[in-house]
């Protein structure tokens, strides 16, 4: 696997690998912070319960959506390297109050809130940086797994080193792991440079991010969306309707958008009830969220590698729904028992369809939206997932109190499972017109 892994990376562009490594440092202080420092402080620390995690987990996916919005907004106005300058300011500032103030209930929600906007903010880097770099399907897929192989390796390593700091410090220490995630993240940002959809001014080497950032609050800055076929400036469609426009005056992305909400309103249970479920039904430690979640990375990084052996002409909505069912079962698997082996075997199940699922993805809306407006495009894709997620939170209490915690996650993997399914059989004809659009011969 590693050396598969080593040959994919020497064959992408030196953007592309840059890219890559943005994607990953970040990535990993993120998945040790948010089981470890969020939901594992609340659950183990202060002993939440259903109701309170609901609304943590609630509060997050609420501003996660604010988040990609604005950050979709930006990245089209102003381009990646502004984009990934003010990501590095908004992530450090997170983790700086969730340090200081972490140890408090109501601190503990405000600070998950304000990492939700920033995971919100984050999500361009992987949804729609690479269609800066190419406009070729075959190295977007490439490129897309390559983001989705070192995001899974993040999953393992990033939960293994916050379940290891939460053995030994408190809970909410990890995100000064996270904080010097970030900082080692603008190492390889300073020299990425966009080569599709943004100009640079002449002349002279182009500045860092954080003077990027600087300069840009002032004027024009380094990173501006070109014109697009139509001529119109930019600025024209900075607003977040002409992205809703894009997603849903479009075939493709309208119903990549609808089965996205439809998966992910069964999936969105599970946030909520998961550390519930490892310290009531598990009878485990705060640390083997940290050991599962590397479990489901371990998963992911075999999935996201079998992409690559995907024909592109398999690159369609029809292949991506029948992975969205493959997760649901591997949800069924990893709730089904009160075995934490069974667990164990459940999350790299869970993994291995999640890491085929998140390339393929984010390559078929790379393929059907412009680039002018990919980042509003994604916003919308992320809405529709967080939107699906957030409903069931509203719920979740009242279903843990009548089935209890295991019932309920049951219920939600049925839920994940079946959705796709039914899509596939009640769309059948509408999937196989997208899907003709970009693979004829298919």
């Amino acid at each position: 696997m590693l050396d598969r892994i080593l040959a994919e990376a020497r064959a992408l562009a030196p953007a592309a690998r840059r890219l890559v490594l943005m994607r990953f440092l970040i990535y990993v202080g993120i998945q040790s912070c948010y089981f470890i420092g969020v939901l594992g402080t609340l659950t183990y620390s202060m002993d939440g319960e259903v109701a309170s995690t609901a609304v943590v987990v609630a509060l997050l996916n609420l501003f996660q959506i604010v988040g990609s919005f604005v950050g979709g907004t930006y990245l089209d106005a102003r381009g990646p390297r502004l984009h990934f300058a003010l990501l590095v300011i908004v992530m450090l500032a997170v983790d700086a109050f969730c340090i200081v103030f972490g140890g408090d209930m109501s601190a503990l929600t405000f600070g998950a809130a304000c990492l939700g906007f920033s995971l919100g903010f984050f999500e361009p880097v992987s949804r729609s940086y690479p269609a800066y770099l190419t406009a070729d399907a075959i190295e977007l897929k490439r490129i897309n797994s390559a983001l989705s192989i070192v995001s899974n390796i993040g999953v393992v390593v990033g939960p293994l080193i916050g379940g290891t700091i939460a053995s030994v410090a408190p809970t909410r220490a990890v995100f000064a792991f996270m904080g010097a995630c970030v900082v080692l993240a603008v190492i390889p940002a300073a020299g990425f440079r966009p080569v599709i959809g943004v100009r640079a001014e002449g002349g002279g080497q182009d500045a860092g991010p954080a003077a990027e950032l600087a300069e840009g609050s002032a004027g024009a800055g380094a990173d501006c969306c070109a014109a697009g076929s139509s001529g119109r400036p930019a600025g024209s469609r900075s607003s977040l309707i002409e992205g809703i426009r894009a997603v849903f005056s479009n075939a493709a992305l309208s119903f990549l958008f609808w089965a996205g909400f439809l998966s992910y309103l069964g999936y969105g249970a599970l946030d909520p009830l998961e550390s519930l479920y490892y310290r009531d039904v598990l009878q485990v430690g705060v640390a083997w969220m940290g050991w599962l979640s590397a479990a489901s990375g371990v998963g992911a990084v075999a999935g996201a590698l079998l992409v690559l052996r995907i024909p592109v002409r398999r690159v369609t909505v029809r292949t991506l729904l029948v992975l969205l069912c493959g997760m649901g079962i591997g949800c069924l698997v990893y709730v089904g028992t009160p075995y934490v082996l069974v667990a164990l075997v459940g999350q790299v199940l869970l993994g291995l369809a999640f890491g085929m699922i998140v390339p393929l993805q984010n390559t078929l809306v790379q393929m059907h939206a412009e680039v002018e407006v990919i980042g509003r495009a994604n916003s919308m894709m992320t809405f529709g997932a967080s939107a699906g997620g957030v409903i069931p939170l509203l719920m979740s209490p009242w279903l843990a109190a009548m089935l209890g915690v295991q019932g309920t996650l049951l219920l939600a993997s049925v839920l994940v499972a079946s959705f796709p399914v039914l899509v596939l059989v009640f769309g059948h004809q509408r999937i196989a017109r997208i899907d003709a659009e970009v693979h004829p011969a298919a």
